[in-house]
């Protein structure tokens, strides 16, 4: 069996939904193309398509094994490419994973940006807050605002986060404003939950010395947008990044406190599987968003400041 052949049939079928459209981009007949995948569903033992009167859905079987023979395909072009001497253009399917808050309100231009400049690109981006396995999910990309403990990812950092602790000025006039950092134990505080250390709180001021404290929370949410929203509804002290915050400081919405102690600044860095050869696809998204995302000459690069735009 022609390996390649066959997995450049069934992508092809896979994305028409119809035989008879593969068919034709293939410039075959639609018998040809009806033996071929039923002799590659023999060959791989199982089924990959589930046939109805008006269109062929992938099995679950399907799906993973289209996503992994459009990589192999990929990786064959530009392979010749390569070779040949040619400039290798992006194109394909490039799957990306980010952050909530960040993707809604960052990702939108610097999208539109790559796909102007590269069309034969299909971009799929998912957003969520959990933590996801790269190579085990098949994304060629994720963005990921944390300190990065080692793996075999590679990590392109593009911008700093800067975190500030605040609370709605409603909120300060009725519980008081917090003086040091022992004071937080007698605070409501708002509780991002991507792990259980997030029961404390660890700050640090200018001189490096470090505080951890146990806190108190009436609300713990995976999502940014929303304790800011709880935060500025008097719900509580929160600790947010700048990105996120920031409209609501300028806005007189939200206050920060505690000035002098201030948790950890993370990074917002790009994660890709390790690979000496770099698709195409993603080396240009990489490159792109390194550009789009460094700071502006002149601009104000305070802790506190709305870094990203």
């Amino acid at each position: 069996m022609d390996r390649l052949g066959a997995m450049n049939l069934y992508c092809h079928i896979v994305e028409s939904g119809q035989l008879s459209l593969a068919a034709d981009q293939l410039n075959l007949s639609k018998g040809a193309v009806s033996k071929q995948l039923a002799k590659l569903e023999a060959h791989l033992g199982g089924r990959l398509l589930n046939r109805t009167t008006r269109r062929l859905n992938p099995t679950e079987a399907g799906i993973a094994f289209y996503e992994r023979a459009k990589l192999i395909l990929e990786s064959v072009e530009e392979a010749e490419c390569v070779v040949s001497g040619l400039t290798i253009e992006p194109r394909g399917t490039l799957k990306i994973n980010a952050p909530m808050s960040f993707g809604i309100r960052y990702m939108g231009k610097l999208l539109a940006k790559y796909q102007q400049k590269y069309p034969n690109v299909m971009i799929d981006i998912s957003l969520n807050d959990r933590q996801i396995d790269l190579v085990e999910e098949g994304y060629d990309l994720a963005l990921r605002i944390a300190t990065l403990k080692d793996s075999s990812l590679i990590a392109r950092r593009l911008a700093p986060c800067h975190i500030v602790l605040c609370a709605s000025p409603d909120y300060l006039q009725q519980y008081g404003e917090p003086k040091t950092p022992s004071d937080l134990k007698n605070h409501q505080c708002i509780r991002y939950t991507y792990s259980d250390s997030v029961k404390y709180w660890t700050l640090e001021n200018a001189k490096g010395e470090k505080q951890q404290i146990a806190i108190n929370s009436p609300l713990a949410s995976n999502n940014g947008t929303l304790m800011c929203d709880a935060m500025i509804n008097g719900m509580g002290v929160a600790s947010l990044p700048t990105f996120i915050v920031g409209d609501a400081i300028r806005k007189g919405e939200a206050k920060i406190i505690l000035d002098d102690w201030r948790p950890k600044m993370e990074d917002i860095s790009l994660l890709y599987p390790s690979s000496k050869h770099l698709s195409a696809k993603v080396r240009a998204f990489v490159d792109m968003a390194v550009e789009h995302f460094k700071p502006v000459e002149g601009e104000a690069n305070d802790w506190n400041y709305q870094i990203i735009r």
